[in-house]
């Protein structure tokens, strides 16, 4: 099993739980070796307390990271870092935000940073086309140590369409071109698996999307994606996940990133 994690995510986005402690116990617990912190990043004017921390929660997020990443030392190695979208017109402020954490991993949840236009499901080709181009243009940034759930838009779709093929395919060049590494999300794994017309599966990890990343010299990692310290306990998700990703001859990182 992988034993190190960066997606992890704490109470100040609104739909997490569990104190900050309490995430570095379990992954100590469970013997993984490193755990980073990747809570959903604020925007300095836009408030959506249900999706992610406001921007006066940010510097308790960064001292209390810091905090234990110091009196965890030597038991576990603590990274801090963000999870953000992609949205041209406040790159400067991710810019802004990237110099005061370790490292973001690029997670594009909406079409635009209001919260309209989720790209969890039901999209139609379109939308499914949008997001893979808005997430080809995040990679360009150079900002992303990786990219989350890159096949989230799969989530309560009940085709692999050719748009979902294109939209793969776009972002498995962009992730080669760019050397960054994609993941295959545990979080997806914990909804169970749903029925389909080729069969049981997950919406995500869907092994139809990761089918056509294995075609490409991708760099693959797994992502608890840990909304509570508990997720982090349940090893066997992440069994779950790398049996589904079994025999595809996906590009696996070996060794921590940081």
């Amino acid at each position: 099993m992988q034993l190190f994690n960066y997606h992890t995510h704490t109470s100040r986005c609104g739909h997490a739980w569990g104190t900050d402690e309490e995430y570095v116990e379990a992954a100590i617990k469970v013997g993984y070796k490193v755990l980073g912190f990747s809570d959903h990043a604020p925007y300095k004017t836009l408030s959506l307390d249900w999706a992610r921390m406001d921007w006066d929660k940010l510097e308790d997020y960064l001292e209390s990271v810091k905090s234990l990443k110091k009196a965890y030392e030597g038991k576990i190695d603590i990274h801090l870092g963000l999870e953000t979208e992609y949205y041209p017109q406040f790159l400067d402020e991710k810019k802004e935000l990237a110099e005061k954490v370790e490292y973001m991993i690029l997670g594009q949840h909406f079409a635009d940073p209001a919260g309209n236009g989720s790209y969890f499901g039901h999209n139609s080709d379109d939308e499914i086309l949008e997001y893979a181009e808005m997430v080809c243009k995040g990679l360009d940034t150079g900002l992303f140590m990786y990219l989350a759930h890159p096949d989230v838009f799969m989530n309560r779709q009940g085709l692999f369409t050719p748009a979902c093929e294109r939209a793969a395919r776009m972002i498995a060049e962009k992730a080669v071109q760019t050397n960054t590494p994609v993941e295959i999300n545990i979080h997806g794994v914990t909804r169970g698996k749903k029925p389909f017309p080729t069969g049981e599966q997950y919406f995500y990890p869907h092994r139809d999307f990761w089918k056509i990343m294995a075609e490409y010299p991708v760099r693959c990692l797994y992502g608890i994606d840990a909304h509570r310290p508990e997720q982090i306990l349940r090893v066997e998700d992440v069994v779950a996940g790398e049996k589904e990703m079994a025999g595809l001859g996906l590009n696996f990182i070996k060794e921590p990133l940081l």
